[in-house]
């Protein structure tokens, strides 16, 4: 073996350094200092991750059933989805970061915004009219119950019967 083949069969086998982008970095780089970040910051970034993680994962998907239907498998050896792995691991390693942070920090957010919107709720109310309508001043609208009995119904309260006991009486007979 000349010098130059042992060269790259060395790089071949030296895992990748780097295998995020610098976007990527970037962002599981705020992962580990989330917080610095506010929620909204701290939920954009995990939806940017979590898209990022998507992408990568289809693609590895898409070249492995790839490999698989036209070699028939890769038989152990290590492949073209090595880096995009890598990859994968590190920005699920980050959302769970990303996750946990907006887990801790929900119950207080969630008391802040429940506040925040009472003490607007509580301000609306006192500026709110006090005058506000509570019915017609003439109570003429309504006539009051019916002084007399409906006679317009039947007996036992359906419409055309004559009651029950001649229903049964001309059902099954006298009884």
């Amino acid at each position: 073996m000349t010098a130059r083949q042992t060269a790259k069969s060395a790089k071949a086998r030296t895992p990748n350094p780097r295998p995020v982008d610098r976007d990527e970095a970037e962002m599981i780089q705020k992962s580990h200092a989330t917080d610095r970040l506010s929620h909204a910051e701290q939920l954009d970034l995990v939806r940017r991750l979590r898209a990022r993680r998507d992408r990568i994962q289809r693609m590895i998907r898409t070249r492995t059933r790839k490999a698989q239907s036209t070699i028939g498998g890769d038989g152990g050896v290590a492949g073209p989805d090595t880096g995009a792995r890598e990859k994968k691991a590190k920005l699920t390693d980050a959302i769970a970061r990303v996750a946990a942070a907006l887990d801790a920090g929900s119950a207080e957010h969630k008391a802040r915004s429940a506040t925040d919107n009472l003490r607007k709720a509580v301000a609306a109310k006192a500026e709110a009219d006090h005058d506000a309508w509570r019915g017609p001043e003439d109570p003429t609208a309504n006539t009051g119950p019916a002084e007399t009995p409906n006679t317009k119904i039947a007996p036992s309260g359906a419409l055309h019967a004559e009651g029950m006991r001649a229903a049964i009486a001309r059902s099954t007979g006298d009884r």
